[in-house]
């Protein structure tokens, strides 16, 4: 049920069931039911894409990667959010690609038909600044994380951010995709796993972690995760 107070078939993308009837139709009506398997590329690095994507489920992640070869994870879009969001406010392609992490479903719609959207519809333009908003301080905090903070610590807060848009407590994972996303070494992400692990608070093997004790790796995270949270659950307050 939206704000207006009427029952609209949901489709599981909180931004898009946040619409009124009339918006959330149009813009269906213009999209297309889609399956999107693990690392499947949504937009390349500084190249303007053909499609945007409400997740429906699963997890998309931005990663910046620079000329000398290391990534870092700058942002994580699951189904509370747009995939190309940034792209309808304007003509510069952003810095960053953005791949499918996990599994994912998705409403695809062409991005100048939602530009269009976004252009004539104040109801629109409010939600998807609202999220651009959440998005800006999620972005930001993230990049001071992995400047300042130690690989302990950043992986909780990535995990629990992971956990937060993802179906379960399990996610297949492999040590190469976490030291991608973390910006660090495998052998530094054996290292801190392995400590986590040790102290119960996930399982790790064989490209799969579940996590054990949600708390308690809340405790081992930095303060930047309860800082992304309350940004992530004031969404659609």
């Amino acid at each position: 049920m939206n704000d207006e107070g009427v029952t609209v078939a949901l489709t599981g993308n909180l931004l898009l069931d946040s619409l009124s009837e009339r918006l959330h139709t149009n813009i269906l009506s213009v999209g297309k039911q889609v399956q999107l398997p693990l690392r499947t590329m949504l937009h390349e690095q500084g190249q303007m894409p053909q499609y945007a994507y409400f997740l429906t489920s699963g997890i998309a992640s931005l990663v910046v990667t620079m000329p000398e070869g290391g990534t870092a994870e700058v942002a994580l879009i699951g189904r509370e959010g747009l995939v190309g969001v940034m792209h309808i406010l304007g003509p510069t392609p952003l810095p960053a690609q953005c791949f499918v992490q996990l599994e994912a479903g998705a409403i695809r719609v062409r991005l100048e038909d939602l530009r269009t959207k976004f252009q004539e519809s104040a109801e629109l333009r409010k939600a998807v600044l609202e999220f651009v908003q959440q998005q800006t301080v999620t972005t930001g905090q993230i990049a001071a994380c992995n400047k300042l903070h130690d690989a302990e610590s950043r992986l909780a807060r990535w995990l629990l951010m992971t956990r937060d848009r993802a179906d379960g407590d399990t996610m297949h994972i492999t040590q190469e995709f976490l030291a991608d996303m973390l910006g660090t070494r495998r052998t530094t992400v054996t290292l801190v796993a392995g400590s986590l692990q040790r102290r119960g608070l996930i399982e790790y093997r064989r490209g799969k972690v579940r996590i054990l004790s949600r708390e308690t790796l809340e405790h081992a995270a930095c303060d930047c995760y309860r800082v992304t949270k309350d940004a992530l659950e004031k969404l659609y307050k």
